[in-house]
């Protein structure tokens, strides 16, 4: 099942190693606790707060790599003015020479050569309208999360923290079902189709372009990581749909 660590606000992040177990159901409010967080490592502008929660998690995780990265991005950036530049460059600056659009309809529909720029795809495409659709269907209200309010006027939500915003909804809903001694099947076919759908088919994508800007590593680290817990989190669903049947 999906471990995890507890940080210091009450929310999780996954560790390095993500296992799966057919035969035991994961905690639905600890998956969403995991999904929320990689959500606002993207939704918000990076902050003191954050850093030291994420340096909590990777100490405890015993995550080397993130704690070098993170024990680097500390003492050269203390008022984190250039992490802050970088996210504005990499997701909302087009012009910055860096830009990596975080939206699914956008890289999905990119032209990558090699040894030419890559030219994105529309930030409005058939998979902008699907997700829009989804969230619809399913009462998940995207605009009142917490987050950067430029995001909130861009209202576009294929955007990544609000997928995995919409996992982590749907993981509380699964929760919820439960507790009330309700069917999660619907739910629960909702979250695999999702991550099957959409996230598992573009975070690679996305992963493999902020890999070849030049930055801190700290969005493409995050960017990984999210792929990596979506990854395994699929591969536990579709083991674990024995168990719904018997709901």
């Amino acid at each position: 099942m999906l471990s995890s660590k507890t940080l210091n606000t009450g929310a999780t992040l996954p560790t390095n190693t993500v296992t799966v177990n057919s035969e035991s159901m994961p905690d639905a409010n600890g998956r969403a606790q995991a999904y929320e967080f990689l959500a606002g490592i993207f939704l918000k502008e990076p902050s003191q707060e954050i850093l030291r929660n994420l340096q909590a998690w990777a100490a405890v995780s015993r995550d080397e790599s993130a704690q070098a990265l993170l024990d680097r991005i500390a003492p050269d950036d203390p008022e984190l003015g250039s992490l802050t530049q970088e996210y504005y460059d990499l997701f909302f600056v087009p012009v910055s020479g860096r830009f990596i659009p975080p939206f699914e309809s956008s890289i999905l529909g990119a032209l990558r050569q090699e040894g030419k720029k890559t030219k994105f795809g529309s930030f409005w495409g058939n998979e902008t309208v699907e997700v829009g659709t989804l969230y619809e269907r399913t009462e998940f209200q995207p605009e009142s999360l917490a987050i950067f309010e430029p995001l909130r006027q861009l209202n576009l939500p294929d955007h990544i923290g609000f997928e995995l915003s919409f996992i982590a909804y749907l993981c509380r809903l699964e929760e919820k079902q439960r507790q009330h001694g309700l069917s999660t099947n619907g739910v629960f076919r909702l979250e695999q189709e999702f991550l099957d759908k959409h996230l598992n088919r573009w975070l690679p994508l996305l992963c493999s372009d902020l890999s070849r800007i030049e930055q801190s590593g700290y969005y493409l680290y995050f960017a990984q990581l999210a792929q990596d817990v979506c990854r395994e989190d699929a591969v536990f669903l579709s083991e674990s749909g024995s168990i719904t049947k018997e709901n």
